[in-house]
């Protein structure tokens, strides 16, 4: 079971890492875009959420999705994020999805019973990815670190949060 005192905020995240790191991640969270769609989930989270995200600050693929989670958490007080470092929590990862990939999201309900998962890459891409040859799913991996994909990623957040009206 995942203790979510043991967690750190969002703010401690982005604190983490070379200052190379952190500058990406600012660089991420100043030019995503959400729309007005995201945050009126985010908005209509009514229950409880406790929001586990397992990332890291040098990971690329966290550094795309963790914008979303800050704007959530911005805007519910009810969302509550806490952010883990893969290694000390492998077998729960693993336990829970099958895998310990990162970002892993895991959104537990009061019960502290997980209602919906997030493992590396939105389900959208994933599905575009297997239908892929290996030269299209480098271009896709590069593009999506590059915020291509954010529509993916928000899509499947808010539909996440929407567990939770």
């Amino acid at each position: 079971m995942i203790d979510f005192s043991s967690g750190y905020s969002i703010e401690e995240y982005f604190h983490k890492g070379y200052e190379e790191e952190r500058d990406r991640q600012k660089k991420a969270c100043d030019r995503t875009l959400f729309s007005p769609e995201f945050e009126e989930k985010a908005l209509s989270v009514k229950k409880p959420l406790l929001l586990a995200a397992f990332a890291e600050i040098y990971c690329p693929d966290t550094v795309v999705v963790m914008p979303f989670l800050k704007r959530a958490a911005d805007l519910n007080p009810l969302i509550r994020l806490s952010v883990f470092e893969r290694e000390p929590f492998r077998k729960e990862l693993e336990a829970a999805t099958g895998t310990a990939k990162i970002p892993t999201l895991l959104f537990f309900d009061e019960n502290l019973t997980i209602k919906a998962k997030f493992v590396e890459h939105p389900d959208g891409l994933k599905q575009m990815m297997d239908d892929a040859d290996s030269d299209e799913r480098s271009r896709m991996s590069i593009d999506y670190r590059r915020g291509r994909y954010n529509d993916l990623i928000e899509k499947q957040i808010a539909d996440m949060l929407a567990v939770f009206g």
